[in-house]
């Protein structure tokens, strides 16, 4: 994986020391936690994988439901959206994927309709996650779509469904009264830092992606080396938002790392999205995250740059060297004849990254270089703990998201419950 960075002049070597040191003891406190496994504290979220529990629990559910062709996740935010990043740039077409997340009768309506084709319940498997047993877009869209399930089926859709969430939750009890095979997760682990848990790692075995290469990456990402990338990325965040920065980008130019952008956005959003620090003063700084795609270029990329101030550009990419056409020299485009496809997209990539450096807007750039599978792991890990690490600098709860709830509060007041 290579790293690069292209900074404005106030982030100096200088400057990211003094972050870094502020950071001394939470980091030992966060490889104290990994070493002795230590179930107690959130950041359990980054050694968790290493519990041989898990690797037999993923073992299991790929031995039971072998030969699927369909997967359903039911789930909304953390529950859903890692699987999805993951599969977004590994789906190799061997099991389809279907997400329901918000409520929407229509997308019931249309998931409904695709399945139809399917003559036998056991290439199916509905996997419904809810950490706390109680989201409502969650348990609505799980309830429609099982009872429509067995009309169809009869009561074999519960031998093949899922429920993974907090052991004690009405949900899970409701599972086994229903028959379904109900797998627990940590419970100190939030959701947007559970896709190395059971949360993530069920539905990519159900899948048929390599758990053990991803579960390789997420535990790279503490090593010494790697650590340190952590630590001087979460300061020069800092850096960036102590000088006003408020919009941060991703650009995944590549769009199958569009959903990638989607699951870092929630992560870094629900993570540092605070009305107050933990001293109880109110926040004044924080990042908009948005996602770009290279479509953009040809919209929101004249805004970038035409030197928009206050901006952080967030460039992820990766070598995909598995497929490539050439430009043929005849016909339209045959001035481009010399090159490849993938030659064409790595010069646009070159191009914007000299356009960003000319207009002095500042950028980080990651390119994916090995095992695309161990590559996200090692990403995704990286980047639960860059944003743990930030919260750190900023006094905040990285894992609380009391905002959250109010919304839910309010849909129950409108529903009466």
């Amino acid at each position: 994986m290579y790293f690069s960075y292209f900074d404005a002049d106030f982030v100096t070597d200088k400057s990211l020391k003094s972050a870094i040191t502020k950071l001394s003891s939470y980091r030992e406190k966060v490889q104290t936690v990994i070493k002795t496994n230590d179930a107690t504290q959130p950041e359990f979220s980054l050694g968790y994988v290493q519990n041989p529990a898990v690797h037999d629990t993923i073992e299991m559910v790929k031995k039971r439901y072998a030969g699927i062709k369909h997967l359903v996740l039911v789930g909304i935010g953390g529950s859903n959206l890692g699987t999805e990043a993951v599969h977004s740039v590994l789906d190799t077409g061997a099991v389809t994927l279907h997400t329901l997340d918000t409520v929407s009768a229509h997308a019931i309506e249309q998931l409904l309709q695709t399945l139809q084709g399917v003559k036998s319940v056991k290439k199916i498997v509905v996997c419904v996650i809810s950490k706390s047993g109680n989201t409502a877009e969650t348990l609505v869209n799980a309830n429609v779509l099982l009872q429509a399930l067995e009309i169809r089926f009869g009561a074999a859709v519960y031998n093949q469904t899922i429920f993974i969430g907090d052991t004690a939750t009405d949900f899970m009890k409701v599972g086994k009264r229903l028959g379904v095979l109900t797998i627990t997760m940590p419970t100190i682990v939030g959701g947007r830092f559970s896709v190395a848990t059971e949360v993530g790692l069920v539905p990519l075995a159900l899948l048929g992606h390599d758990t053990d290469a991803f579960i390789s990456g997420v535990l790279d990402a503490t090593n010494e080396e790697l650590e340190s990338v952590v630590a001087e990325n979460a300061a020069r965040m800092q850096l960036y938002l102590n000088k006003t920065y408020r919009h941060y980008n991703f650009f995944a130019f590549e769009p199958r790392l569009y959903t990638l952008g989607a699951w870092y956005r929630q992560l870094f959003a629900e993570s540092i999205g605070k009305e107050t620090d933990r001293a109880g003063k109110p926040l004044t700084k924080g990042f908009l995250p948005t996602i770009s795609t290279p479509v953009e270029l040809h919209s929101v990329g004249q805004l970038y740059l035409s030197g928009f101030a206050h901006v952080y550009t967030d460039f992820v990419t990766f070598d995909d060297d598995t497929v490539d056409y050439p430009v043929q020299k005849k016909g339209v485009g045959k001035q481009y004849g010399r090159f490849t496809v993938q030659e064409v997209g790595a010069a646009i990539y070159g191009g914007v990254v000299a356009a960003y450096q000319e207009r002095q807007s500042p950028y980080r750039s990651t390119i994916f270089d090995e095992n695309l599978t161990y590559s996200l792991g090692l990403f995704m890990a990286m980047r639960m703990l860059e944003t743990m690490y930030v919260a750190e600098l900023m006094n905040l709860n990285a894992f609380d998201q009391p905002n959250v709830e109010l919304y839910k509060h309010k849909t129950r007041e409108i529903l009466g419950m």
